[in-house]
């Protein structure tokens, strides 16, 4: 009987001895509270220096019912040009697209579609269903959250997890077209128009620019820009990117993996993005040459 009840003790000992072990283990720290400024100032001191860039990338892209794969290689000059060579499987250039702050251009090689497009941001938003410009694509594809503006907007830092999150400050219009009487909009909320039809019309018809929310989740040990959603409640659009993979390179810690959706009333754009090379500071050209006989367009 002694050695019965030796054992059961024993037992019970090892049991939450094991235990206070596993639970020790398993336990997570929550992070300590960050200012908004402090993160920003983060996420500008991660940022590599580099004047040129030459990427090689793959990437998988849908919209409109269209799918396809495609192997693109990647020119910047920083805040000054981006060129893109387009190739499918068959490894032939498809297209060729050059954009400057404030033009595109986009040469199509296409058999039955051989033509030049050039325009502004304008159009290939239409074209491509998602918000685009020059800063945007940049950003995409070095890596850095989109549309982070510190000088246009104001911030609130929030820890979820084992990440902080910047989250832009909403104003009264977005509270009352999403039904929030919160001061700030929680990370995981689900941006809609909750406002009634009449009341929604009336203060999206005074809205003079984008109503936009814009959230961005950094890794807490290593501050990685690691998930982005931004919602445009006047076009009634949702863009979300999530990086991963994040190896460290001459320009800082960088994502090898990126995926981007936009949704929005005309449907969904989803493209993942590969990066297989990089090559920062070397002499790159933009060769961008309309051969003869391609037609003109005026849209995508």
């Amino acid at each position: 009987m002694k050695a019965t009840v030796k054992w059961m003790l024993c037992l019970s000992v090892w049991t939450m001895a094991t235990g206070c072990f596993s639970l020790n283990r398993n336990a997570v720290a929550t992070l300590p509270a960050r200012e908004a400024e402090v993160l920003l100032d983060d996420l500008e001191a991660r940022e590599g220096e580099w004047s040129t860039l030459g990427l090689r990338m793959e990437s998988t892209a849908s919209a409109m019912g269209r799918t396809g794969t495609f192997a693109l290689n990647v020119r910047l000059a920083k805040d000054s040009v981006i060129w893109m060579s387009i190739s499918p499987a068959l490894g032939v250039e498809a297209a060729r697209i050059l954009l400057t702050p404030d033009s595109v251009q986009v040469l199509s090689k296409l058999p039955g579609a051989r033509f030049v497009f050039q325009g502004n941001y304008t159009m290939l938003e239409e074209a491509i269903q998602a918000p685009v410009s020059f800063a945007l694509v940049q950003d995409l594809i070095v890596g850095q959250p989109l549309m982070l503006d510190r000088e246009i907007d104001t911030y609130v830092s929030k820890v979820q997890d084992q990440q902080y999150v910047l989250l832009t400050k909403t104003d009264r219009n977005v509270r009352k077209l999403v039904g929030s009487n919160d001061k700030n909009i929680a990370p995981d909320d689900s941006l809609s128009i909750m406002a009634k039809e009449k009341k929604a019309e009336r203060i999206l018809g005074k809205a003079e620019q984008s109503l936009l929310v814009k959230r961005y989740w950094m890794d807490g040990e290593t501050m990685d820009p690691v998930k982005d959603v931004i919602d445009d409640l006047l076009r009634q659009r949702t863009v979300r990117v999530r990086r991963s993979d994040f190896d460290d390179t001459e320009m800082g810690r960088l994502p090898s993996t990126v995926r981007m959706t936009a949704k929005g009333p005309e449907g969904l754009f989803d493209a993942l993005i590969y990066t297989k090379r990089r090559r920062a500071g070397r002499a790159y050209d933009f060769p961008f040459t309309i051969p003869d006989g391609f037609e003109r367009r005026t849209e995508l």
